[in-house]
């Protein structure tokens, strides 16, 4: 089965440039003194409740002010720009464990948690693993490796920073969106391919049996109107190498061009995140990468985000063509999951 490619330019705020998001401040959220101490009571009702976090509902975790802010962001990332950084949350004097939770209890007033792996893990925690990136079994986030533009398995992906490296670590973002414009302006026979899309090395499966996925997935597809992005070029890469098939020179000049529209100054969005802050984005409209990093020899020198795979509680159309995302758990219940990366 296949998709006609969409020919008209995306016109929502999806499709943004750098100076479109610096020259307003929809895409920043800063917490107040107020709703900081409701966070922190909002903690400690739920540390005495002793519910269990992963099942979690608004109850368990009140923000009667800070609800509309969070109101706000889930907006903003789905129908706005799709992203924003939410700001001023003091953690200073908390233990990693009460921050989860604080993370986990945000994280509830804004879509439905989704498993991360096929352990079902709904938190995750991005680290140097001490692993070796380019690894076929290695994932960019177990190491400390430039990461390049991609897309995550989730509608709304939420990156928490709990400690800063020593150095590195830059945050970026653009709009697969833009991208699509200016494709679709400038090189529109590059769309059928990506719409055609690759086939994808599945991680977890790739040093026993195939892992591949079973059929190729699309960069971009359309539904309703409404386009999306999916995209990790690692995995595009080792499954050709996988499969034994090499990608067309076709195939490679619209990926690599593809890549060139990611490093443009005037796209790509950077900053350094805190300790505290969160970035919330549209993961089918945005791509996201960071810088390598550093770590020092200290507790508090050593990178450390937590991860947050969501999805969204206004349901967005997705065509069928880009299968199941590897969403393992929701809410703790084990699906069946078809996940091909």
């Amino acid at each position: 089965m296949q998709q006609t490619v969409w020919r008209q330019p995306i016109t929502t705020p999806h499709a943004w440039r750098r100076a479109d998001l610096l020259d307003h401040d929809r895409w920043k959220r800063r917490i107040t003194a107020a709703e900081q101490r409701e966070v922190i009571a909002a903690l400690r009702h739920a540390q005495a409740a002793n519910v269990p976090m992963l099942h979690w509902q608004t109850d368990d975790f009140p923000l009667d002010t800070l609800r509309g802010t969070l109101d706000e962001i889930a907006s903003e990332v789905r129908d706005g720009a799709g992203l924003v950084l939410l700001q001023g949350l003091d953690i200073a004097g908390l233990t990693d464990e009460e921050v989860c939770m604080i993370y986990w209890g945000l994280g509830v007033y804004l879509g439905e948690p989704l498993g991360q792996n096929p352990k079902g893990d709904l938190l995750g925690h991005v680290f140097d693993q001490g692993r070796e990136y380019g690894k076929i079994d290695v994932r960019g986030y177990e190491t400390s490796a430039y990461l390049p533009y991609h897309t995550d398995r989730a509608e709304l992906l939420g990156l928490m920073c709990l400690r800063q490296g020593l150095a590195g670590g830059l945050s970026s973002y653009v709009s697969a969106a833009q991208i699509y414009n200016i494709i679709l302006a400038e090189h529109p026979e590059y769309l059928g391919l990506l719409y055609n899309g690759f086939y994808y090395i599945r991680r977890e499966e790739a040093l026993s049996g195939n892992g591949v996925s079973a059929q190729p997935l699309p960069v971009f597809g359309h539904q309703d109107g409404v386009v999306r992005c999916r995209y990790i070029r690692n995995q595009i890469n080792a499954g050709a190498d996988k499969r034994g098939i090499p990608l067309t020179p076709l195939e490679r000049e619209a990926l690599d061009y593809l890549d060139s529209l990611t490093q443009r100054d005037d796209l790509r969005l950077d900053f350094m995140m805190a300790p505290g802050e969160i970035a919330f984005c549209n993961n089918l409209t945005t791509l996201h990468s960071r810088t390598s990093f550093v770590n020092g020899p200290e507790h508090q020198q050593q990178r450390h985000m937590l991860r947050l795979w969501l999805r969204f509680a206004n349901p967005w159309p997705i065509s069928a063509l880009f299968g199941e995302d590897g969403n393992y758990v929701l809410h703790g219940r084990t699906v069946v999951s078809t996940a091909t990366t």
